[in-house]
Formats: structure tokens, sequence, C-alpha cells
């Protein structure tokens, strides 16, 4: 809330989630484990990727000069942790009308 009060409402609102199977994590598993026997590995991997979303996001500054920021890591009930980033954008790095959302935002339907 004091971000908000000093900063104003968050701009973008971006979540990353823990893929187990992702190949960093399954190149390392010996034969016959599951990520799940190897929670080590499955953090190490998501705190890595992790930081690379951070310089993306605020140090590289993806949307725009970030003002503030906020993130929280929470875990899922089977235990793979997920990340909530509240950004907020410098007065000049906001979006203005609705061409500038289309650069910023996308969907994706699994098969």
């Amino acid at each position: 809330m004091s971000l908000v009060a000093r900063y104003g409402r968050p701009d973008y609102f971006v979540t990353m989630t823990c893929n187990s199977y992702w190949s960093e994590i399954t190149e390392l598993l010996l034969p016959g484990q599951t990520p799940q026997d190897r929670p080590d590995i499955v953090a190490r991997v998501y705190h890595a990727k992790l930081i690379d979303l951070h310089d993306f996001l605020i140090k590289k500054g993806h949307f725009g000069k970030v003002a503030a920021w906020a993130h929280v890591t929470e875990f899922q009930k089977r235990g793979l942790p997920h990340e909530h980033f509240l950004l907020v954008v410098d007065s000049s790095s906001k979006l203005n009308g609705p061409d500038d959302f289309g650069k910023y935002s996308s969907a994706e339907l699994p098969d």
C-alpha cells in the first residue's frame, strides 16, 4: 500500500511459474529420477530464471523505466514456486492508447 501511496497504481502484474520439466532441470536428473526427487535442482534453476526475469523487467526496462516494483514468491500445493511482480513505470513509459497495449500483452492456449 505504501508503494501505491507514493507512486500510484501498478501498471503491470507479471507472473512467472516454475515448470518442473524445463530442460535445465531434466538434463540434471539421474535415470529414473523425477523433478520431485530433486527439489534442490528445481530451486536453483527457478532462482536463475527469476534473476533473468528481474533483469529483463527492471534493469533492462522491457516495459520502460521502472519507478517502483515489488515481488513475492509463493508455492503451489505441489511445491513448485511461482512469482508475482508488480511494476510501476515512470510517467514517460506509461501506455497511452489501445495500440500500445498490444505490444505487451499476449495469450496462449495449449493444444
